[in-house]
């Protein structure tokens, strides 16, 4: 068998290392509530699949368990209804459905989910590495790459949409990229259906959208194409997502939302350098291990050589390329800049969210990879593909040790404790406040739980959540339609004798289970 038609069937050994690295990395972790790096964020999107269960399933009227919104109140006001705006739900829902076929509500349902579009996102991966560098050994080596990268290895089995909204973008790329070579409007079309379900699913993806349509405007410029033939799936996306837009602001009007939908750019040009170096200082070891900036630097470097030492058959190669290795790299410049753009308009958000990366450079990043590597030569035979299969062997291990230890270290952050605390408190709470006769329906109030949305999970109730110790927040809480006021015991025991005992002189003991305690009004 020639080594060109072995190659053809790397794939098979893409999907074996996706599968099966992937369940080794994420197996220890399954069934985990949200509990460390964000698990606040996570809880929430947790909450809106079994709000879409309470629901009846109402795709448009989604909601978490809690009354009192984040945005624009912070907190202080209580709506009657639990309706939040966000982003197109459209992978909440999907879990809702699965929870409602199995009966359960367990958290390894969603997580099941987010894997199985990780690893979906990771197959497109190796095919559009595949598409460009018709190397299968390097796009085993990408694939490995971003899947290693221990933010996204965090959040690969997660709640938050950032992985599946990242998946979408790689089929779109993945679609476009053929686009290039085959001039087939239906391949265009569903790189368009991709993209557009990615930036309903997280809108900070709609870089590469408009990275994608400017970059067709400049081949249409130069007579390369013709826009008559794109008006329609164009026009269709941008009137889905203006649209769901209109109704989201629609919903933040009426009901108010538990998640961020306005930007945050820096105070000032020194406030930006700051919040970026913060940023960095934060995250830089958790967008990449120290491995992989290696990888990065050594690849580079061949084939920054590899380029000088051929360079006259280097401009050859690109000429005979018919324009599309040249495209790319104008592409990736132009989904560059508008993430440096992103990055201005939400520079406060990136010191504390370190999933913004992966709404925003990680797929360029693993683009610039891709195309680096398409530098240099194809490994195009058995003994150049021994050698180098060993080296990505190697590379492969040292990444993978690495994000199992940050795995570990990641949980281990400041906020873990808190929300450990919280899950095991009010672990089996449904069935104690079941048992002492406190109905589905009854408006609970818990305090200083986290995350927020965690105990009414648990308990399967809704209600109002005051997370911190602040006495406006505290005494708007007080005045809200609550039934019952939930504290923990060990957070009663430490808080009833300080500053905090005139809310409990204002409340009436009514049971507790060890764990947690139950109050109501006087």
């Amino acid at each position: 068998m020639k080594f060109e038609d072995l190659e053809k069937h790397f794939w098979i050994i893409a999907l074996t290392l996706i599968i099966g690295l992937g369940i080794f990395i994420q197996l220890p972790y399954m069934n985990e509530f949200p509990s460390f790096i964000h698990a606040w964020s996570q809880s929430d999107r947790y909450s809106i699949a079994i709000g879409f269960l309470n629901n009846g399933f109402d795709l448009f009227h989604p909601e978490t368990l809690i009354y009192n919104k984040q945005f624009p109140h912070w907190w202080t006001y209580a709506y009657d209804n639990t309706i939040t705006s966000v982003d197109f739900p459209l992978v909440e829902y999907v879990v809702a459905i699965i929870m409602k076929i199995t009966g359960s509500i367990s958290p390894w349902i969603f997580q099941s989910c987010t894997l199985s579009l990780s690893f979906l996102g990771l197959f497109f991966l190796y095919k559009l590495s595949f598409l460009i560098t018709k190397d299968g050994l390097k796009s085993l080596l990408v694939t490995a790459v971003a899947m290693t990268s221990p933010v996204y290895a965090y959040y690969s089995n997660g709640f938050i949409p950032g992985i599946p909204a990242l998946t979408f973008a790689i089929i779109a790329l993945y679609f476009y990229v053929r686009y290039l070579d085959d001039k087939n409007i239906r391949t265009f079309i569903l790189s368009s259906i991709f993209i557009t379900i990615s930036v309903l699913i997280r809108t900070s993806f709609a870089v590469i959208w408009i990275a994608i349509l400017c970059f067709e405007f400049l081949r249409i410029i130069r007579k390369e194409t013709t826009f008559i033939d794109k008006i329609l799936p164009v026009g269709i996306s941008f009137m889905v997502f203006f649209s769901y837009y209109l109704w989201n602001r629609h919903l933040t009007a009426e009901n108010g939302t538990m998640f961020l939908s306005e930007l945050m750019p820096a105070e000032n040009r020194n406030d930006f350098w700051q919040e970026l170096t913060n940023a960095l200082n934060n995250w830089k070891l958790h967008y990449f291990g120290k491995i992989h900036y290696n990888i990065f630097l050594l690849i580079t470097a061949f084939a920054l050589l590899y380029f000088i030492f051929t360079r006259i058959e280097n401009i050859r190669t690109i000429k005979s390329k018919s324009y599309k290795s040249l495209s790319l790299w104008i592409l990736f410049m132009i989904t560059l800049l508008g993430e440096m753009l992103f990055t201005l308009a939400m520079a406060r958000q990136f010191r504390n969210h370190d999933y913004y990366f992966i709404d925003t450079y990680f797929l360029p990043l693993l683009l610039l990879l891709i195309l680096i590597l398409n530098i240099l030569p194809r490994i195009d035979n058995y003994k150049r593909s021994v050698f180098f299969g060993l080296i990505a062997i190697l590379f492969i291990s040292l990444m993978t040790d690495n994000v199992g230890e940050m795995q570990k270290q990641r949980r281990r952050n400041y906020w873990g404790p808190t929300a450990v605390r919280t899950i095991k408190n009010y672990q089996g709470s449904e069935h104690f406040l079941d048992s002492i006769g406190i109905s589905k329906d009854a408006k609970i109030l818990t305090l200083w739980a986290y995350p927020q949305n965690t105990p009414f999970i648990l308990m399967n109730r809704k209600g109002f959540a005051e997370m911190y110790y602040d006495k406006e927040k505290l005494d708007a809480g007080m005045t809200f339609d609550y039934d019952y006021v939930v504290v923990e015991n060990e957070l009663y025991n430490k808080e009833n004798n300080g500053e905090w005992q005139y809310i409990f002189n204002e409340l009436k003991y009514h049971s507790d289970n060890g764990k947690i305690m139950i109050f109501e009004r006087k």
